[in-house]
């Protein structure tokens, strides 16, 4: 009697990222059911819908189509100290950036504009809803559900599983991680802060081919939510007068070139140091070919 697997070894690049994608939208509208019948909290909605649509896709793509449900994600040691230092710093070193070129995007004059600018300015208001509590617990349920879960569930999905896969697909780095940081983006269904957010996917992106590493960009993307969680309960709890959600609304050209200046400085350092690793390493094969 045949025995048929759940493990689909040889599957091409194309196939797995259809799948990836269909798994996707499989569980996201399984979630969307569960949280209209269930009729609990929203932020808990929120953190539930993650975890089913980002975590469970990428689990059970990994068991698919890779043999495990975790294995497929690179966490090599080499460097971490040196990579979780420059993942933090680059969170701040990249804002100034990211937030000219926010405000640039903003001001795009986008077909059905409006009904995407109310459809944002909706998504703000619920998110402020979640940062005006300032309670211990409601702080400590903020830093899960609005900068952990999302920093955790997203990675594994899109650098883990998509990036990965894209790559495979079209055959070179740079188009992979830039394919997937687009998606990255539009999954948000947010136009006016699109463009932005594609960087920060690129970011993301080279942060793990360079480190090897998913909690690199996991790290990143957890500091980076984490600024806005603080932030938020610093100002809401009149500890400070300095709202955090407002830092993108100015342009600073001076900070925005030293920005730049610093990620382009970060990006060759780091293909330059991968470039010798990879002559060192073709040296090593070829002395023990001798």
């Amino acid at each position: 009697m045949k025995r048929y697997s759940f493990f689909f070894k040889d599957a091409q690049p194309f196939v797995k990222l259809m799948m990836l994608i269909c798994i996707f939208m499989v569980l996201t509208s399984l979630s969307a059911f569960m949280v209209m019948f269930m009729r609990i909290d929203s932020l808990l909605a929120q953190a539930l819908s993650q975890i089913i649509m980002f975590g469970g896709s990428a689990l059970l793509w990994g068991m698919m189509f890779e043999s495990s449900a975790y294995k497929f994600m690179k966490v090599k040691r080499n460097n971490t100290f040196y990579y979780i230092v420059l993942a933090i710093l680059l969170v701040f070193i990249a804002t100034p950036f990211i937030d000219g070129i926010g405000i640039w995007n903003d001001g795009l004059n986008i077909k059905s504009a409006e009904a995407f600018r109310q459809m944002e300015e909706s998504a703000s208001l619920i998110m402020k809803g979640f940062l005006i509590d300032t309670t211990p617990l409601g702080l400590t349920i903020n830093i899960i559900v609005l900068a952990l879960l999302p920093a955790v569930l997203e990675e594994v999905f899109f650098r883990g599983a998509m990036q990965k896969t894209i790559i495979q697909l079209v055959r070179y780095r740079f188009l992979g991680i830039l394919l997937t940081s687009i998606l990255f983006s539009l999954i948000h269904f947010q136009p006016f802060s699109s463009i932005p957010r594609v960087f920060l996917g690129l970011f993301l992106g080279y942060l793990y081919v360079f480190s090897k590493n998913i909690f690199i960009p996991i790290l990143f993307h957890f500091i980076n939510n984490l600024t806005v969680v603080l932030g938020s309960y610093l100002f809401y709890s009149n500890i400070t007068e300095f709202d955090i959600n407002e830092i993108g609304l100015v342009f600073n050209p001076l900070l925005c070139i030293f920005s730049i200046l610093m990620i382009s400085a970060v990006f060759m350092f780091e293909k330059i140091k991968e470039k010798k690793g990879r002559n060192k390493s073709l040296i090593q094969r070829n002395e023990s070919l001798i």
